[in-house]
């Protein structure tokens, strides 16, 4: 005899009971009677075979988590060599434009000296040209006035030279001048037209210096005539 049929007068003697209680207790016998049948479901066997079944399950899960795990150390292992390959072409790509540039940083460094030096070079010739420059205007300005000075002297000159020469021309004239004179004073002489050779002498006289030794003798004789 089953419990289920051992409990049944004992249901049997208990009072009704109310359509909730009989809700609340409804589970509770399906449970009971339940658990003896998967009591008798899980034998032995049935339980060694589940055994193995979960065994073989997590062994398997295992082996697939492992190989997951070598396929990912793997993949990992190449992207790190791929990343080492590549910061190592990086680098040496950064080196050689770290060295190109240094070198173009140099050979304009150089450039610029240069062009310093150049640029030192023609303002050391500037101030050279400009000195020589200030002192060819120097030059220039003394040779003016020297030259504006001996222009000056060569005008003095011809102006003393002009005066000379007039000088001369009015002496000549004068001379000139007296020797008509005394010519005409021999003539009144010789006319006996006193009046008119004295008059011609005292002409004759502030030019007495003009006349020749013959004609200054003949200057003397007249006027003691």
């Amino acid at each position: 005899m089953s419990e289920a049929e051992r409990k049944l007068p004992e249901t049997e003697q208990l009072p009704e009971n109310t359509p909730k209680e009989q809700a609340r207790e409804q589970p509770g016998e399906d449970q009971a009677r339940e658990k003896p049948a998967a009591e008798q479901v899980l034998s032995p066997r049935r339980r060694t075979a589940l055994v193995s079944y979960l065994s073989i399950l997590f062994a398997a899960a295992f082996l697939f988590v492992a190989l997951m795990m070598v396929f990912e150390a793997k993949r990992l292992k190449t992207m790190n060599e791929e990343l080492k390959d590549s910061s190592q072409k990086t680098s040496a790509s950064l080196t050689s434009n770290i060295n190109a540039l240094q070198a173009e940083n140099q050979k304009l460094s150089e450039q610029n000296e240069a062009l310093t030096a150049r640029i030192g070079e023609l303002e050391s010739a500037a101030a050279e040209a400009e000195t020589g420059a200030a002192e060819l205007r120097a030059e220039i300005d003394r040779l003016n006035e020297e030259a504006a000075a001996k222009e000056e002297e060569r005008l003095a000159e011809a102006e003393a030279l002009r005066g000379e020469i007039d000088v001369l021309i009015q002496e000549a004239h004068d001379a000139v001048t007296v020797s008509e004179l005394l010519h005409q004073a021999m003539a009144a002489d010789e006319a006996g037209d006193l009046e008119k050779l004295q008059e011609l002498l005292d002409q004759i006289e502030p030019l007495e210096n003009l006349l020749s030794p013959t004609e200054a003798e003949i200057y003397e004789e007249l006027k003691i005539a």
